[in-house]
C-alpha cells in the first residue's frame, strides 16, 4: 500500500513540472519535424512508385521496404551515431547531427516508408474515368494531380494518416535514447538528483498515457464520422 501511495504521488512531479513540461514539450517539436518529413517524403517517394519509369519504381519500392521493416530504435541509433561518420568518410570533413535533428530524421524516415504506401493506396483508388476526364478537358498532368487526384485520395485515406500520426507521437518516446531532453529524458535527470523513481516514471507514463490515449480517441470518432457520411 505504501509503495502504491508513492507511486501515485504526484508532489515531486510537480515541483518540476516546469524542467518536465518542456520535455514534454520537445516531443512535439520532434513530431512536428518528423510529420513534416514523413509527409514529403512519402508523397515524393509515392510519386517514384507509381511512375512509368522502371528504375523508379525499384527505388520507390526499396526504399518503401527498407524504411517500413526497419525498426525504429535501430534507425535512431543508426541515423544519430553511424550516418555521421559515413558522411564524414565520404565527403573528408567531420559531421555530427545534434540529437534533435537525428531525432526527427529518423523518425521522419521511418513512416515516411508507411505513408508512401498510404498515398498510393488512395492515389490508386480515385476512379480512372476521373483522371481521363481531366484529360479531355485539357488539364495538364500538374493539375490532374493535384486538384483531382489528391484531394480524392488524402480524403480516402485521412484515416489512416492520422492513425499514423498517433503512432508517430508515440515513437518520439524513444528520443531520449539519443539525449534528446524530451520529457523522459527530463525524468531521468531528476530522478538522478533525487532518486525517487517510482512516482517520477510513473506520472511521466501517465501524462503520455493521457496524450495519446486523447488522440486516439478522437481520431477514432473522426474515422467513425468520415466513414459514416461514405467518404473512406
Amino acid at each position: 500500500m505504501e509503495s502504491f501511495r508513492e507511486a501515485v504521488d504526484v508532489t515531486l512531479f510537480w515541483e518540476y513540472r516546469s524542467l518536465l513540461l518542456s520535455g514534454l514539450a520537445f516531443n512535439f517539436y520532434a513530431w512536428i519535424g518528423a510529420l513534416v518529413l514523413v509527409h514529403v517524403m512519402g508523397f515524393s517517394v509515392c510519386m517514384m512508385r507509381l511512375s512509368r519509369y522502371r528504375p523508379l519504381r525499384v527505388a520507390g519500392t526499396a526504399y518503401a521496404e527498407l524504411f517500413r521493416n526497419c525498426p525504429e530504435y535501430i534507425l535512431l541509433t543508426w541515423v544519430h551515431f553511424v550516418l555521421p561518420l559515413v558522411l564524414s568518410a565520404l565527403l573528408q570533413i567531420k559531421l555530427n547531427f545534434p540529437p534533435f535533428v537525428s531525432a526527427v530524421l529518423a523518425l521522419g524516415l521511418a513512416y515516411s516508408g508507411y505513408m508512401v504506401e498510404t498515398y498510393r493506396s488512395g492515389i490508386q483508388a480515385v476512379p480512372k474515368g476521373h483522371i481521363e476526364a481531366g484529360r479531355a478537358l485539357g488539364m495538364s498532368s500538374f493539375d490532374i494531380t493535384f486538384r483531382i487526384v489528391l484531394p480524392q485520395a488524402i480524403r480516402g485515406v485521412l484515416p489512416e494518416m492520422l492513425n499514423q500520426m498517433v503512432s508517430l507521437f508515440k515513437a518520439t518516446t524513444l528520443v531520449s535514447l539519443i539525449a534528446v531532453p524530451d520529457l523522459l529524458y527530463n525524468v531521468v535527470i531528476v530522478t538522478q538528483e533525487e532518486m525517487r523513481p517510482l512516482p517520477l516514471y510513473t506520472w511521466a507514463a501517465i501524462v503520455y498515457c493521457a496524450i495519446i490515449f486523447s488522440a486516439s480517441t478522437l481520431v477514432r470518432k473522426l474515422t467513425e464520422r468520415w466513414r459514416s457520411r461514405g467518404w473512406a
